[in-house]
Parts: C-alpha cells; structure tokens; sequence
C-alpha cells in the first residue's frame, strides 16, 4: 500500500478503503455537474463566431443556404511577411445612363419580362412572409436613383430596427471621409491613432488592416493573435477599434460624427447610433434611409445635393487585400464591403447584418446602375429557412435588375406598361 502523506508532507496512517466507515464524497454533486455543464455550454456558444452570411452563396446554394463562419482565405503561414499591396486591382466608376429603347412592341416585350420577374419577387416576398418564414420584411430595389419596386410586407418604409454588422459599411464610409480631410493615412499604424494593440513579435497594424479584417484580430478578441495583412478573419474587434480611431480624430463621439459626416447629410432621418456597442453593430435604421445610403454609394459617393465621399475614395475602398492573386472572376470582402469583380470591374458589392430579430442587407450593382435594400426580422439567425429567403430575395432581385439594365428599361419607361397589364389584370 502506497505511504499517505498529508498536505504539509507528514507522513499518515496506513489505511484502506475497507478500514475506513466514512462514506467517499464525491468531488461535485449531479446537480451541480448539471449546473457546471450548462454554464460551460452557454459560455461556448457566446465566444463560438456568429455564423455570418457566405460570400455569394446565393450563386450556387440551395433554399437551405447556410450562415458559415466569414473566414474567407485559406491558412498561411502565420511568420510570412505581408506582401506589397497591388494598387488598383479592380476599376469602379459611377454608372453611366444607357438608354436604346427601340422599336415599341420590342420595348412592350422587355417590360412583359420585366414585370413577371418583379412579380416573382413581390409574391415570393409576400408568401414567405405569410408563412411565417420571416414575420415582417421589406424591398426596396432602384434603378438610376429612381425607386423601381417597393415591397412592404407587415414593416413600414419609415420603420427603424437594427441592421447588426452592416453597421460596418457606415463605419468605413465615416473613416473614408477622415482619410479625404487628410486626418487618417490607411497604411498607417493604427498606434498613431491612439489605439495601441499591435504586438512587436507580430508586426504593426495599419487602418487598412481594420478595414478589411487582415489585422490578425480574431473573432470574439480585440487583440492580434498573429501577423496582420497576411490573411482574411472576420472580426468585430477590427471595427471597434476604427470606431475609436474615428473619434481620437475628429475628436467627436463615434455617434456623433456619423451624424455629422453621413446621417444629417443624407437625411437620414430614421437612422442612429447606440452609444452602446459602436463600430461593428448598433446602428439602426429603416428600408427607405439604407437605401438613400446605398443610392449615394452607386452614385459615386454623392446623393441630391450631398457629397460624402469621391468617386476615387469609393474605388479605394472596393480594392480586394494585397496578398490576395489578381484573376478573372475575384471575390472578396474589401474595405467595409463584400465585393465580386469580373475581368477587372466590380460587378457587385455589398453587406448584410444579421442576428436574432434583424437582417438587414444593401446590395450595389454598379454594371447594372442599381441599388437592392432588405430587411426583415427573422425570430433566430441559424434559421436554414431565413437562409433560402435571402438566396431567393437576392437572386430574384438580381434577375429583375438585370433584366432592365439589359434591356435599357427605367421604371419611369415601364410605369404605361405596368399600368396597361395590371388593368387589364394580364399575367405575362
């Protein structure tokens, strides 16, 4: 039989388990194992990344479209050195107005087509919305500034509810402005800025690094766990710590510089900021003020009378990372946006936020001169259902807007021929 030794290391009896009448406790009761495991459980799920919308599924996936991590590149090396940036890998320019209509019965043909695809979208909507798919939803889609479809089902133009991570969008948007006035330098350190979290085995973070998720910051920290401008992770560290970069700037709180560089001057006025979590989430908005944003962004930073931004500023911040290879076909998440490029343009670009109440997305096709704005509020985020209604909202939207970009259609075009077959209760 092994020698006992007690805790101050004095040698103990000789005894075993059948000369002792004390009864074992054990260790932790079942109640409280129970307790434990629920409490380890819980903790798990909050630091597990929030499942995020996949880049493009719409393209291929089914009506269960999944939410997987946004973790976009493959994994490198973590001791690689960042590679030099490429300079204008994709060109974005404001959409020129392109209009041919031709002969009438050829233009009445193309707006038939049109008009079943809207029709498609609006009884999709409509039917998702009734079975309970999402309780509430609403689309708007425009084409050249001016509205082509509004679908308002059970949630109001005007209606103010949060839009989750496409806070995001607004935040590179507002460091874009300080970098126009000279305040911020993208390939800059962010130490210069005040925000102190690189660490020296790793290599300095720049603001460009914030912007598009290269900083090394992992999901659920604010702090880098490997070399920065290396790799893609998804993080809204990354965004937390611009939002603080904003206002060690403009020396304004992150409220309210948005809005003084972007609500007030959009006019804005159904959308905020929550002095709460700011950067990556807490603004909140309607369908009809993220559209004003997403028009302004299609028309090369400007809407109506107010600038927010240049034509080149936009461009800049839809350029894919550095280490990423130059091809065809490229899609990748940029500066504040997820972006797909073909043969060197920007075909689309875009961000979506999503959590437990809200989904909110704002879709740019610039080839298209379109804007698409959603925004729903499903019960659950891991609904596979709310994944096959963003799959078909996007691609029955894409094929609307396509449809009359194609074929050099306006609404103002289609409105006597929308008119004629409503009244006349034709379905083409």
């Amino acid at each position: 039989m092994p020698l006992i030794m007690d805790a101050k290391g004095n040698r103990m009896a000789r005894t075993s388990p059948y000369e002792s009448a004390a009864p074992r406790t054990p260790l932790m009761s079942r109640e409280l194992k129970k307790k434990l495991w629920h409490r380890v459980t819980l903790a798990l799920l909050l630091i597990v990344p929030m499942p995020m919308a996949s880049l493009f599924s719409y393209k291929e996936a089914s009506e269960s479209l999944q939410f997987p991590e946004d973790n976009l590149f493959p994994e490198v090396g973590l001791d690689v050195p960042p590679p030099a940036r490429t300079d204008r890998a994709v060109e974005y320019a404001p959409p020129r107005i392109r209009l041919t209509q031709g002969p009438r019965e050829a233009r009445i043909q193309r707006s038939r087509a049109a008009l079943r695809a809207e029709q498609d979208l609006k009884g999709y909507v409509e039917s998702a919305v009734s079975d309970q798919i999402v309780p509430s939803a609403a689309v708007e889609i425009y084409l050249e500034q001016q509205p082509a479809v509004k679908i308002y089902q059970g949630m109001e133009a005007h209606r103010s509810q949060p839009i989750a991570s496409l806070t995001k969008s607004f935040t590179a948007v507002a460091t874009m402005t300080l970098v126009e006035d000279g305040l911020i330098d993208l390939d800059a350190s962010i130490s210069r800025y005040g925000v102190h979290v690189s660490r020296r085995e790793f290599g300095q973070i720049t603001v460009r690094d914030l912007l598009l998720h290269t900083s090394g910051i992992s999901y659920g920290s604010t702090q880098p766990s490997y070399a920065p401008g290396i790799r893609h992770q998804y993080s809204n560290g990354n965004y937390l710590h611009l939002a603080t970069i904003i206002e060690n700037v403009s020396r304004m709180s992150y409220q309210d510089y948005l809005e003084h560089a972007i609500f007030e001057p959009l006019n804005m006025r159904e959308t905020s900021a929550s002095p709460g979590i700011k950067g990556s989430s807490g603004i909140s908005s309607s369908v009809h003020d993220l559209s004003r944003f997403g028009r302004m962004l299609l028309n090369g930073g400007t809407l109506e009378e107010a600038r927010i931004l240049r034509p080149e500023s936009i461009q800049e911040m839809l350029q894919p990372p550095a280490f990423m290879p130059i091809s065809e076909h490229m899609e990748y998440y940029a500066h504040g946006f997820r972006v797909e490029a073909r043969n060197g343009r920007v075909r689309s670009f875009f961000h979506s936020g999503l959590w437990n109440g809200t989904f909110s997305e704002i879709c740019v096709y610039p080839e298209d001169r379109s804007v698409v704005v959603q925004l729903a509020n499903p019960v659950s985020y891991h609904s596979e259902a709310l994944g096959g209604y963003r799959y078909r909202v996007t691609v029955l939207s894409a094929r609307y807007v396509d449809l009359l970009a194609r074929n050099s259609l306006t609404p103002a075009a289609m409105q006597p021929v929308t008119a004629r077959f409503k009244a006349e209760n034709d379905q083409p």
